[in-house]
């Protein structure tokens, strides 16, 4: 049976998940890229809160379950498994690179390497998820 595409409106609560989690993965984002170049330069900022394990596992924590109900609703919405790609590889990365990290198995490097292209494909899947709740659902 084809597909019928026809407009949605989308309420803007829904939205805003999507538009959380995007700014979330920004930040994490920003945090991985950002903290590494801040380590070469203030070697001080290795006694702070952001070089902390557990800091990391936080973050962690609230990605993880915050992208997943972006992606089960925006699904739910959209109807296109092929949105979701991008955000659920990215999820599958954030946390590999945190288990494996946590586990100490990959070093610092390594982890934030894993979490930095995780962190952009979450945010494309976000990005791709936002744009499709609010244009067409699949019938």
């Amino acid at each position: 049976m084809a597909a019928v595409l026809e407009p949605k409106s989308c309420p803007a609560s829904s939205h805003r998940l999507d538009q959380a989690a995007i700014c979330l993965s920004a930040a994490c984002l920003v945090h991985c890229l950002g903290v590494p170049m801040l380590l070469v330069f203030a070697p001080w900022m290795t006694l702070g809160v952001l070089g902390e394990e557990w800091f990391h596992l936080g973050l962690v924590a609230f990605v993880v379950p915050l992208s997943l109900l972006a992606f089960h609703l925006g699904y739910r919405r959209h109807g296109r498994r092929g949105m979701m790609l991008p955000g659920l590889v990215g999820v599958s990365l954030v946390a590999l690179a945190a288990g494996l990290e946590v586990a100490h198995l990959v070093g610092h490097a390594t982890s934030a390497a894993l979490t930095s292209v995780g962190g952009i494909s979450l945010i494309i899947g976000h990005w791709l998820n936002l744009r499709g709740r609010a244009g067409f659902r699949a019938k």
